[in-house]
């Protein structure tokens, strides 16, 4: 049974540990409102006013967030997994440390925010547009990012592991450390992008855009790198290594000419993150 809250207005509201659930709460006015470890599994709150709202710890899985604002609101260490987050407005929001796994963020704002630390494990974020965000340490592993946007996102030490960013675009984003392993970046846009030591092993950049990407220390055993634009040998001299890594005839000519040792594989080599 569902609470009907429909259509409340109530700027700065307290339902501080209030018991929320499978409220119906749309296009609720709750502006700044104290909603710290309420309870709002299941609820509906499709295209409500939440700007500025402090969420901390509550619990809203598998709620109904579709359309809603949530610019500048805390949300760290709320749990949204499986929540329907789809067109809304999370901009400049602290989500440190939050569950969003399997939750759909399919066309989400989420410019300057804060996701350091959280959960993102096969969520659904294609379109999105994350440029500026903080994404340090963050767990993305197998989501899909298709055509999102992380345009100089900080991506330090992130989880990739399988995701899917086709078309994405990281241009100038900060992806040092990261673990990119499996990961899909087909005609990924990747100008100007930092991967210093990151960990492609296996990852799909055909077609990517790598003009001017940063590949010192990068571990590419067995990437897919044919029809990549815009990558020089130069690039690649001081990677980790390119054993079984796949490229166009000519640059792998060149690869051979210069740098031979890269092809090779190197003694006591393993699989496994690249520190």
């Amino acid at each position: 049974m569902r609470n009907i809250l429909w259509n409340i207005k109530r700027q700065k509201a307290n339902f501080w540990e209030a018991n929320l659930r499978n409220a119906m709460l749309q296009e609720a006015e709750l502006r700044e409102a104290d909603i710290l470890k309420a309870d709002l599994r299941n609820a509906v709150l499709w295209k409500a006013n939440l700007r500025g709202a402090d969420l901390w710890k509550t619990d809203l899985r598998r709620a109904v967030l579709m359309e809603v604002n949530l610019r500048e609101a805390d949300l760290q260490e709320t749990n949204l997994r499986g929540a329907n987050l789809q067109g809304a407005n999370l901009r400049g929001a602290d989500l440190r440390k939050a569950n969003l796994m399997e939750a759909d963020l399919q066309g989400a704002d989420l410019r300057e925010t804060d996701l350091r630390e959280t959960d993102l494990w096969r969520a659904n974020l294609r379109d999105a547009n994350l440029m500026g965000a903080d994404l340090r340490l963050a767990d993305l592993g197998r989501a899909d990012l298709q055509n999102a946007i992380f345009q100089e996102a900080d991506l330090w030490r992130v989880n990739l592991k399988g995701a899917d960013l086709e078309g994405a675009n990281l241009q100038e984003a900060d992806l040092t450390g990261a673990d990119l392993q499996n990961a899909i970046f087909w005609k990924a846009d990747l100008r100007e992008a930092d991967l210093w030591r990151a960990n492609l092993r296996n990852a799909v950049l055909q077609e990517a855009d790598l003009r001017g990407t940063i590949l010192i220390g990068s571990n590419l055993m067995g990437a897919k790198l044919r029809k990549a634009k815009g990558l020089k040998v130069k690039q690649l001299s001081d990677v980790k290594t390119l054993y079984k890594a796949e490229f166009d005839l000519e640059l792998k000519m060149q690869i051979k000419t210069e740098y031979p040792h890269l092809l090779e594989k190197s003694e006591g080599q393993k699989p496994g993150f690249c520190s």
